[in-house]
């Protein structure tokens, strides 16, 4: 099971750098069509529209990276006091609701793609993008996010057939100040230890 975890997580790590890609050559084109139109003129055209799929693709292949980060939002200023089977009902339910929440964009998602697929249907732009690129692209990171948010469940259910409560809670649930601090600790210690690696291995 942890494999599988590792294995979702990495991917989505790999989607999440794509994104910053991408981003980045949408800053650089946005760059150049600005200075050619204030300097010469010129307009790439697109900009905007190019833009728009990006950010939405971006955002859908972010989702499941910020799955494996913990990094969506979830209140925690109650349920670290609670006893431990409590938390974990509640990390039961959290991650049910996600999973049922992302299968439904993931589907409604698929139904978009479906529709302009089969109309072949193009964007009313200069570009005439067909749609059911972007709409792809953009489905594929929603049904990935489900995949991964499926998988955790999984795990939650597998921990609690296990009993293993405070290993599930741990891994799944809501990260306190302390447990970020000391994660953040343990982060900068690696760094440090590979750039000193890197350093002996370049003498």
């Amino acid at each position: 099971m942890k494999r599988m975890m590792d294995f979702m997580d990495d991917v989505s790590r790999h989607f999440a750098i794509g994104g910053g890609w991408a981003l980045l050559a949408l800053s650089f084109y946005i760059s150049i069509d600005v200075i050619g139109r204030k300097l010469f003129r010129i307009s790439l055209q697109g900009s905007d529209e190019l833009g728009g799929y990006v950010m939405a693709v971006v955002c859908a292949m972010g989702f499941s990276y910020a799955l494996a980060k913990r990094a969506h939002i979830r209140l925690n200023i109650l349920l670290p006091r609670f006893p431990s089977g409590v938390q974990a009902a509640v990390n039961l339910f959290a991650y049910t609701a996600l999973a049922v929440f992302s299968f439904m964009m993931a589907w409604l998602g698929w139904e978009m793609f479906a529709y302009s697929f089969e109309l072949k249907a193009i964007a009313p732009t200069p570009l005439e993008t067909p749609l059911w690129i972007p709409q792809g692209l953009w489905t594929l990171g929603l049904a990935w996010f489900f995949v991964h948010t499926a998988v955790y469940l999984f795990a939650i259910v597998v921990f609690l057939f296990k009993g293993r409560i405070r290993e599930l809670n741990s891994i799944f649930g809501v990260e306190t100040v302390d447990r970020q601090v000391s994660k953040e600790i343990v982060e900068s210690r690696v760094d440090r230890t590979g750039d000193r690696e890197a350093e002996s291995e370049g003498v």
